[in-house]
Parts: C-alpha cells; sequence; structure tokens
C-alpha cells in the first residue's frame, strides 16, 4: 500500500529555541539620525541591545537580546512585525544562562525581507534603548532575517557551515515566495539540489500491514510556514494512533482526518518517524514531500520541484551546521593552521600545509566548480582536524555543492573519512590499482552528500 498524494500547505506559527550566531552587527533605525548617550544618559541601570540572532528548530526566527540591569524600568516589550504585534509582559521574562533577555519573532519563510521591530514601554511612555557602543535609537529598533543573512553572506571570516546555511536559508525563503506569494522566479537553479528520486528514494513514505477495516490513507501534507509540520490525512476516523512510540491525537477537519508531527527542526527534516494505527505502521520524514515531488516530476508543477529541491538543500545545510561536535578533538589550532600558496602550473594553483612532523600538497582546480585535492590525504585521520584543513581550503577558494551552492568543510570531512576507509579496505585485501587512487581525496561538486555505499556502488559500476 503507497500513497504518493502529497500536497504543500502554509499555516500558522509555533514556539522556537535554537539559535545560529549571536552577532554583533548595526541593527536599522527608522531613520538617519541616533542620539548620543551623555553622561547622565551612560547610567548602569539603561538597556542594551546587545546583538541579534535566527532560530531553525521547526521555525524560523528573529531574536533580540537585551542586557537589563533592572527590570523594572519596563513594563513591556512590543514586537511588531508581518504577522502583527506582539506585547510581551515583564513577568514572563526570564534572562538566558548568559545573563541577556531574548525576544523572539516568529515569521514563515516568505517573510524574510520583511522587518521586526521591538521597543519597550513603561506605562504609555517608550523606554529609550542603547546600542553596544552606548548610543541611543531615538525609534524602534529595526530588524529582518534579510539583515541576517547579508551580514554572514559579507563577512568572509565566517564558517562555511554558518554560511552554506544561511544561502540555503535564502534560496528556500525564495522559492516559497514564489509557490505561496505569486513571486517571480528568482532564477536560482544554480543554487538548488541537483538530486533525482533515486538519491530521494530512502525518504520515500512507505506502509505496511493494514489500516483498520474500511479506513483509507487520501494524501500527506507538508505544512511550511514559521513551523514546518507533516501530516498523514484518512477518509475515516483510523481510531487510535501512535507517533514515535507516543499517542498522538487524531484530528477532524473539512471532513478529514489527520494526525501529525508538528514542528519539525531544520536540522531533523530527513528524520524517520513511524505512525502505527492498528496493523499498520507508516515511516515517513519531511523529506518525503521532496522525494514525491522529484518522483512524480512529471506531473508536479516547475515551481513545487524547485521549492522542494530548495527544501532538500535547506535540510542538507542544517544537517551540516547543528552536527553534534562529539568524536575527535583537534590537534590543530584554527588561529595557527596556515596554507602556503606554492603557485601555478597550467592545471592547479598549488599549496602546502604542516601537520605533524610532515608537509602535504594540496591542488585547487577551477573547472566545473572547484575541485580541491589533497595529496596522501589518508595519513591524517582526525575528522577535527580534517574540518580545520577543509575550512582553510575553502577560504581560498570555494568549491561548488551538488545539493547545497557551496560545499561546507564538514561535507568535505565526510568524503575524506570515507575516501580513508576505502583506502584502508583496498590495502587490505591488497588492490594496488584502489590504493594508489584513493590514497589522495579529491573533493568536487559532484560527491558531496555521497555515503561510503554511493561510492563502492560507483566503483563497482552498480
Amino acid at each position: 500500500m503507497q500513497t504518493n498524494s502529497f500536497i504543500i500547505r502554509r499555516i500558522t506559527a509555533a514556539v522556537c529555541s535554537v539559535i545560529i550566531g549571536l552577532t554583533g552587527m548595526q541593527f536599522s533605525k527608522s531613520d538617519s539620525d541616533s542620539i548620543t548617550a551623555n553622561a547622565e544618559q551612560s547610567s548602569d541601570n539603561h538597556i542594551t541591545m546587545m546583538g541579534a540572532s535566527l532560530t531553525l528548530t521547526g521555525e524560523i526566527g528573529v531574536n533580540f537580546y537585551l542586557d537589563v540591569q533592572d527590570i523594572n524600568i519596563f513594563d513591556t516589550v512590543i514586537l511588531n512585525g508581518p504577522n502583527g504585534r506582539n506585547i510581551i509582559y515583564k513577568s514572563t521574562l526570564t534572562p538566558e544562562t548568559s545573563g541577556l533577555y531574548k525576544l523572539t519573532y516568529l515569521i514563515d519563510p516568505t517573510q524574510i525581507d520583511d522587518t521586526v521591530s521591538i521597543c519597550l514601554k513603561k506605562g504609555e511612555k517608550s523606554v529609550q534603548l542603547y546600542d553596544t557602543s552606548g548610543t541611543a535609537y531615538n525609534t524602534d529598533v529595526l530588524f529582518s532575517v534579510r539583515e541576517y543573512i547579508e551580514n554572514v553572506q559579507n563577512d568572509d571570516s565566517r564558517r562555511s557551515d554558518l554560511s552554506v546555511l544561511v544561502n540555503a536559508l535564502d534560496v528556500y525563503g525564495k522559492y516559497s515566495d514564489v509557490q505561496f506569494a505569486n513571486a517571480d522566479d528568482p532564477k536560482l537553479d544554480n543554487a538548488l539540489a541537483d538530486v533525482t528520486a533515486a538519491d530521494l528514494e530512502k525518504y520515500k513514505f512507505s506502509i505496511s500491514g493494514e489500516l483498520p477495516n474500511g479506513v483509507s490513507v487520501i494524501g500527506a501534507t507538508l505544512i511550511i510556514e514559521s513551523k514546518t509540520g507533516f501530516r498523514i490525512y484518512f477518509d475515516k476516523d483510523p481510531g487510535a494512533a501512535a507517533i514515535d512510540g507516543n499517542n498522538t491525537e487524531v484530528i477532524q477537519k473539512d471532513g478529514m482526518y489527520y494526525i501529525e508531527v508538528p514542528d519539525i527542526a531544520a536540522a531533523e527534516l530527513d528524520k524517520t518517524h513511524q505512525a502505527i494505527i492498528g496493523d499498520c505502521t507508516m515511516s515517513f520524514s519531511a523529506l518525503s514531500y521532496v522525494y514525491s515531488a522529484v518522483e512524480n516530476s512529471y506531473e508536479s508543477p516547475e515551481n513545487v520541484i524547485k521549492l522542494a529541491k530548495a527544501l532538500f538543500a535547506y535540510s542538507f545545510a542544517a544537517n551540516m551546521y547543528f552536527e553534534s561536535s562529539e568524536g575527535d578533538s583537534p590537534t590543530l589550532s584554527e588561529t595557527d593552521f596556515y596554507l602556503n600558496y606554492d603557485g601555478s602550473d597550467d592545471y592547479a594553483d598549488n599549496y602546502s600545509f604542516d601537520y605533524g612532523e610532515q608537509t602535504f600538497t594540496a591542488h585547487y582546480t577551477p573547472y566545473l566548480g572547484g575541485d580541491w585535492k589533497v595529496v596522501d590525504s589518508y595519513r591524517i585521520t582526525n575528522r577535527a582536524d580534517m574540518i580545520i584543513i577543509c575550512e582553510q581550503l575553502l577560504r581560498e577558494n570555494k568549491v561548488q555543492g551538488r545539493i547545497t551552492q557551496y560545499r561546507t568543510a564538514k561535507d568535505m570531512a565526510d568524503e575524506w573519512e570515507i575516501h580513508n576507509k576505502g583506502y584502508t579496505l583496498a590495502a587490505a585485501l591488497g588492490m594496488t590499482s584502489a590504493v594508489s587512487r584513493l590514497k589522495d581525496v579529491d573533493m568536487d561538486k559532484k560527491d558531496q552528500g555521497k555515503s561510503f555505499d554511493d561510492f563502492v556502488a560507483e566503483f563497482l559500476g552498480r
């Protein structure tokens, strides 16, 4: 039993928590003037706007951070944006572990360019806010996801995984605009995941066993807005249901019944969920929608296919950014690691770097989106060090990606580790030609996101 009935909807917003990067950027002001605090105004009690960040769990949120020495200075915080005014009472606020107060306003992917403002009130009177230099804002403080994205994109010192994530969020937002707000196609095909249904088949919605008598699955819905959710619809009440081992509510609406996984975090869009109803088990993830759109490309609208591919790239980028830091501890220092330029030949730019007591060479070839080759890469086995090395390679020359527009240091380190695994296996089996080929790692566009099994299948010509 299968279902290929997938639709995509915008619904409403929800609550949030995970942050990407507190910044020290300047905030917009609603006019060009500002007030410099004088000695009397430079009290320890004034409220300082410390920075902004984004939240990317199942929601997209703009976060403001306040340094508040005396919470009695204000009564309420007012956040105003494309989804209306949010009034937050000071009695509901608690500081973060950093001591700062975080105020969050949720948006959907079509609202990346929309401005969110924050102001504080004591009764009917506005409370003055200051920036970190002691300059007072003479109006509400304004910020947008667009400003955050541009701040990261214009800063070459940012980690590759953060740069790639905000770029993927930008592309995802623009194709959401096309689908839901009738915007023109931004023509960003080079930033969309270059994937086929075969690449995505592991995300296919699957059903095994039998539903209660007379009950049928009539479709599934991916919900896209400030929160991402996945619903499975039935023509009749299916009775008791569980998702991931927990009882879940069956909701009736518009003559249909559905169960839902709500609030799916960006880094969990590829997570497999299991729903059980009676003797029936359904396995799916948010990316089941992406598979269905690409698999049925002959009947899916072009805008939907592009949005699906943008969502997949966003999911991959989020996985790279939020990847657990557990594992090897680095032996390299990010600030002390240097890549030396050794000149160019007819084919590549040549570099060298010291690692341990050895000097390694690396070559960058600009063709077909770029390719970094590390010679004798099998001698380096510490993943944390690989990431630091790859980060430096990417600072020197970016490499285009197959899934995201550019590759990240982490996904290049994934490929490096796979090469090492293949080298070790080939050496143990006495496969001389494979050993010669696998001792160096080439990190180019076509191999982004591939697993060890993918490489083995290619090697065997499958």
